[in-house]
């Protein structure tokens, strides 16, 4: 049975030690000591992007003499350098909607005879999976129930991180203000959408962009509601925010580790054994063993070939 939004909160205030302690219990009630990851490559399809979160270093801005996004070569030779490698996977990671915000995003499109990003994305899909065996994985941002059936013929799995149920965040001084894709309702609907068409899908949340521990719990119960209603959701990931040169938020005060261990094992609490959870062990260098023991079972992504692009500052 899972824990009532009454149990989390007062679970909350327990010491850490003893969080840490059950969150271990019921990681190995369900998972057994089995950790799991996904050897993948990481195909960034374009940079673009029309939000413009504080905190990103992975959207850039329409460059003279540089495409907006990768051709078809180049998405295949990444992809049969991982296939190459032994890899299983191919994650597009993208910017959300970039023709909305810039006509070079839209004219290139044109040209590759594309209306938007996401159709784009379902013919790369299509094509690395059908000329490399290598399954994709989208993330594509917020996305329509029509986009996410146009995405469900061509990939095994979709993803969106929730990253906050806090809308105050999207207001003027939060780290959302100015992105339209960011807002925690929009976020909710696609995730829904997805599970109303039984796709396998992959959420979370971001730590340390000024949230409350209060709000954290806020948007784990909101994807445990969906996950609940749809079973859909194979993995929460945890993800702890890192300050980074030539962004708003570049001085920006990180969370500590306590405060990751923490978040995880909440994350447990509140889905229980059976789920998967994942935090990005390169985003917690010489301490990421640690994480295990706050009920992560899964360190996600790790590719052989290419860089998370994300981080492309923490290998």
């Amino acid at each position: 049975m899972s824990l009532s939004p009454a149990d989390l909160s007062a679970i909350s205030v327990e010491p850490l030690p003893r969080l840490l302690a059950e969150a271990e219990r019921l990681t190995l009630e369900g998972h057994g000591r089995i950790l799991s990851y996904s050897r993948k490559i990481f195909i960034p399809l374009t940079k673009l992007c029309r939000d413009v979160c504080h905190y990103c270093t992975f959207a850039e801005r329409p460059q003279r003499g540089r495409r907006a996004f990768l051709t078809e070569a180049e998405v295949l030779a990444i992809a049969r350098a991982g296939a190459a490698a032994g890899c299983h996977e191919a994650l597009f990671t993208l910017g959300d909607k970039p023709e909305l915000r810039y006509a070079a995003a839209a004219d290139e499109l044109a040209a590759l005879g594309h209306p938007t990003t996401l159709s784009y994305l379902a013919a790369m899909c299509r094509l690395v999976r059908d000329e490399t065996g290598l399954l994709p994985h989208a993330n594509p941002g917020v996305m329509s129930a029509d986009d996410v059936a146009l995405l469900r013929s061509v990939s095994v799995s979709q993803g969106l991180m929730l990253e906050s149920a806090a809308a105050r965040l999207c207001q003027p001084g939060g780290v959302h203000h100015g992105s339209p894709d960011k807002q925690p309702a929009l976020r909710l609907a696609t995730i829904a959408a997805a599970g109303a068409l039984h796709v396998p899908f992959t959420s979370g949340i971001l730590i340390g962009i000024g949230e409350t521990r209060a709000e954290r719990i806020d948007a784990l119960l909101a994807l445990r509601d969906l996950h609940e209603r749809h079973d859909h959701l194979q993995e929460i990931i945890v993800q702890n925010f890192r300050a980074k040169p030539g962004t708003r938020r570049a001085d920006a005060q990180e969370p500590d580790f306590d405060e990751l261990l923490w978040t995880i094992a909440m994350t447990r609490f509140a889905f229980g054994p059976a789920m998967n959870i994942q935090a990005p062990p390169n985003l917690s260098p010489e301490l990421y063993p640690r994480l295990i023991e706050a009920g992560l079972n899964d360190w996600g992504g790790i590719s052989p070939v290419t860089i998370d692009h994300v981080n492309p500052e923490a290998p």
